[in-house]
């Protein structure tokens, strides 16, 4: 009998743990009263509480990663244009390097160009070539199909800092970077 009753407390504390009448009703059913039910009472609802007093903190993070292509044959100023003619072809363009600083405006890269086993020429949306010489441990022609750069805080890529990633996989740095103008 004392099982069935206790079963019973237990069962009508769980079912109302926020209806103090309840647990007087199982006293009353039962015929005991002890001490500790009220105590037992609060704590179960403090533990059933659908307002928990536990905070969470979340963290938001945003990375952007820029794609680079590779320059088109087509508006290159570096490939030959084709000849009408059986001329001999033209002399292809000379162009002077100039000192344009540690770092270019990474969104303002519109393409990429491999010219030797370093250096990579960057075409940027306002015209300008830069030449960007690549780390001696690295070598341009895994960046043929282009590169990817994670956008730094100041939106710069600079030499030294920033990292190219090509496609296949590899990481370089940029070792200099120089503004690629033709010569008269």
């Amino acid at each position: 009998m004392f099982a069935v009753t206790h079963t019973l407390y237990w069962l009508i504390l769980v079912a109302a743990p926020a209806a103090p009448q309840a647990i007087d009703d199982a006293q009353a059913v039962t015929g005991r009263a002890e001490a500790s039910a009220p105590l037992r009472h609060s704590l179960i609802a403090e533990a059933l509480d659908p307002q928990p007093q536990t905070t969470y903190q979340v963290r938001i993070e945003q990375r952007i990663i820029i794609r680079v292509p590779r320059q088109s044959a087509v508006r290159s100023s570096f490939s030959a244009m084709p000849q009408a003619s059986r001329s001999a072809p033209p002399e292809p363009p000379r162009y002077e390097r100039r000192r344009i600083g540690k770092c270019v405006v990474m969104n303002q890269v519109a393409s990429v160009r491999v010219i030797n086993d370093d250096q990579l020429v960057l075409f940027m949306r306002d015209q300008r070539m830069i030449e960007a010489e690549l780390e001696k441990s690295c070598s341009a022609r895994e960046y043929y199909q282009g590169f990817y750069m994670e956008r730094s805080r100041d939106g710069r890529l600079c030499v030294d800092r920033d990292l190219l990633q090509a496609r296949s996989g590899g990481k370089c740095e940029v070792e200099r970077l120089r503004q690629l103008v033709p010569e008269d």
